[in-house]
């Protein structure tokens, strides 16, 4: 059952220690919510049955309801135990871009009041969180400004990536110089001279199980390439994308691939809600007579220009920093976490952990030090 607790204007506040049952709730603000496509039931409740549970995650789902006992305030967090310290954080984990509140239109909140609804909930609940860790958070998401965006938040290790999609085709081209144009149909005629080229958009039924598996192959790749082992973990992931796979609606898995020869030799896994399309994952095949002829950036500008015809509004990458998000987006978003200690022992915490955040955010912005950190993991992989 969840923990009630009296706040002012007669409103109630619930902390729900299962997403079934919030489900209602939450499907009913998120029609009215600003959001990204990581806060949608579909993703979140996705990401918990998979990966989420297998890390050990347990749902702390905050709904503020008014007086009528209508949902005003849903803030789609969840409790993992890391280094004996509990920590209260976004549903989505690293698979999350974006984090958000979800707020009804017309809900006057502010940092203080979102600040005091968040600590009055986790000092209520069975079992107190130590911290609230709310990462990559944008300070501002299409027209809404996010109050929980609090002003002492830090920036994020990583900003991300959109743009605004134009209404029509020639638009989107005109957009890339005569020069980047040129390149890329000549990269497109060198790859189809190594077999048939298919842009498949959309994929479903088998044929996306194959995309799936692919891209996970592809991508577990390209990581140990960077020596980063551990950060890909196949199993888990599989599981999640066929999960999102069988959802409809918002938040549910569209899948890209370019095919050379029926071979697949790029993908795109990404997830809408509404004229958004924000990519999640994507890959391509390590094999050098493949890889030079960038089959990862000719799919990305077919995925744009399918997304286009379709009366797509929105689309974006994701956070982290990449050439080929530049090349594409003019939009830098800027991300924020915030950090607040809840128990004693949170508050003993926090300064080590602010100060860890803020290391990784000097070493992802700086090219020296990122180069360097993943030329030390291959060497340490490829010893081991």
């Amino acid at each position: 059952m969840p923990v009630l607790t009296e706040i002012p204007v007669r409103a109630t506040t619930d902390a729900f220690p299962r997403l079934s049952d919030a489900r209602d709730l939450w499907l009913e603000l998120s029609e009215r919510a600003a959001i990204s496509p990581y806060q949608t039931y579909s993703f979140a409740s996705a990401w918990f049955e998979t990966i989420g549970r297998a890390e050990g995650v347990r749902p702390f789902i905050i709904v503020e309801r008014d007086h009528l006992g209508r949902p005003r305030a849903l803030l789609p967090l969840c409790v993992q135990t890391r280094a004996g310290c509990d920590i209260a954080q976004f549903l989505g984990g690293r698979e999350s871009n974006f984090n958000l509140p979800l707020l009804a239109p017309g809900a006057r909140y502010d940092g203080a009041g979102l600040r005091a609804l968040l600590l009055k909930a986790a000092r209520a609940a069975q079992s107190v969180p130590d911290l609230i860790y709310l990462r990559n958070q944008p300070r501002r998401f299409d027209a809404f400004d996010n109050p929980l965006a609090f002003p002492d938040a830090r920036p994020s290790a990583s900003f991300a990536y959109g743009t605004t999609l134009p209404a029509r085709v020639e638009e989107l081209a005109a957009r890339l110089s005569k020069d980047a144009r040129k390149k890329l149909k000549k990269k497109e005629a060198r790859l189809a001279e190594m077999g048939a080229l298919s842009y498949e958009h959309g994929v479903a039924g088998t044929r996306a199980l194959d995309v799936i598996e692919t891209l996970i192959r592809q991508k577990t790749a390209r990581f140990s390439d960077m020596g980063v082992v551990d950060s890909f973990e196949r199993r888990r992931v599989r599981a999640f994308l066929d999960r999102l796979l069988d959802q409809k609606g918002d938040g549910a898995l569209e899948l890209h691939a370019l095919s050379v020869g029926g071979r697949i030799a790029a993908t795109y896994a990404g997830i809408v809600r509404g004229g958004r399309f924000s990519g999640m994952l994507n890959s391509f095949e390590m094999d050098e007579e493949l890889a030079r002829s960038s089959p990862g950036d000719l799919l990305l500008h077919a995925l744009m220009r399918n997304l286009v015809s379709r009366g797509m509004t929105h689309f974006d990458l994701g956070a982290g920093e990449a050439r080929y998000k530049n090349a594409v987006c003019d939009e830098t978003i800027e991300l924020c976490d915030v950090i607040m200690p809840v128990s004693t022992r949170g508050m003993a915490l926090a300064p080590a952990f602010s100060a860890y955040l803020q290391l990784k955010r000097r070493v992802k912005q700086n090219p020296a030090l990122s180069g360097a950190y993943f030329r030390a993991k291959r060497l340490a992989t490829r010893a081991g």
